[in-house]
């Protein structure tokens, strides 16, 4: 059997490798040490990011439950004013409907034609009533039953009196209609039906309003509406030369012509338009004056630039 020959190790190479072994061992443990220092490090970092977090959900959890102490704080506030609120409206409401406020006294004023009594008859208001449950639209709607009531303001005078300030339609004019006598304010508004004739006021004739619409409580159609306005201007006028007094009717049926009657003089007057009304009135006073005992029919409606007023003698 032949034996093995072990081949011979070379003195340099061995001690070369022994550098590159014990490098190599200094190489690990240099990398082992780096591998702990770096898993040391880590950790630390680990901690203290933990650390951090933990710091951080606190706060968070802090901020949370400051949010919610406010939250629930405004909430209980706003239920505390809202409470309070509700007892004040409560006590107040209670206050006024408390017999302090029960109504003992009526006043009415601006009433001339209608007396106080039955204006308090036609509210419906009844003493003893709570001041604060009278419903103001109401009561003024039942007042106005009355056709000579225009306008009604009723207020509250504490602790226990109503106050109701009416304004009364006047009649102006009146009309003969179905045997009786239709009142007429200065709006052409129909106030009243009367079997008496109205004193001291014109008679209208010369409407256009149908007779079926003659009632209180309706007005004159538009046309008859507008002329009412234009003979308020000549009676306006002629009130400044005494002259509106002794007109005893207005003929309207012409809007071009409004014809006065003087009955106690026994003269019509045919006025034309209110253009130059004033002139015209100026002129039919001197001629009322100079033909006092005379009866005819005066002419103002003439083209004054070419002629005068006058009077044809019947």
């Amino acid at each position: 059997m032949q034996k093995k020959v072990k081949a011979p190790i070379k003195k340099g190479a061995s001690k070369e490798k022994i550098k590159r072994d014990k490098q190599l061992d200094i190489d690990n443990n240099d990398l082992n040490r780096q591998i702990k220092y770096n898993n040391k490090k880590s950790n630390k970092q680990l901690k203290k990011n933990k650390k951090k977090l933990r710091k951080q959900i606190k706060a968070n959890n802090k901020n949370l439950n400051y949010k919610k102490q406010e939250k629930s704080k405004k909430v209980k506030k706003v239920a505390s004013i809202l409470f309070l609120i509700i007892l004040c409206i409560t006590a107040i409401t209670l206050f006024l409907l408390s017999p302090i406020f029960n109504i003992t006294e009526i006043t009415v004023k601006g009433n001339e034609q209608i007396s106080s009594n039955e204006i308090i008859s036609l509210s419906r208001i009844e003493k003893g009533t709570n001041l604060y449950k009278m419903r103001s639209k109401q009561i003024a709607e039942n007042i106005k039953e009355n056709k000579y009531i225009e306008e009604v303001n009723v207020s509250r005078k504490l602790p226990s009196t109503i106050v109701i300030t009416v304004k009364e339609r006047k009649p102006e004019f009146y009309l003969e209609f179905g045997g009786a006598y239709t009142y007429i304010d200065s709006q052409g508004y129909i106030i009243e039906l009367s079997s008496n004739v109205l004193e001291n006021k014109p008679k209208l004739l010369g409407l256009k309003t149908p007779s079926e619409n003659i009632k209180p409580g309706n007005n004159l159609c538009d046309e008859d509406v507008e002329n009412i306005y234009e003979v308020l201007k000549i009676l306006k006028i002629a009130e400044n030369y005494s002259i509106k007094d002794k007109i005893t009717s207005i003929n309207i049926s012409d809007s071009n012509n409004y014809v006065l009657n003087i009955q106690n003089e026994n003269k019509i007057v045919n006025v034309g338009t209110t253009e130059k009304i004033d002139t015209k009135m100026m002129y039919l006073q001197s001629i009322l004056e100079k033909e006092k005992d005379s009866s005819g029919i005066i002419f103002l409606n003439v083209d004054f630039k070419n002629k005068f007023p006058y009077m044809r003698y019947n």
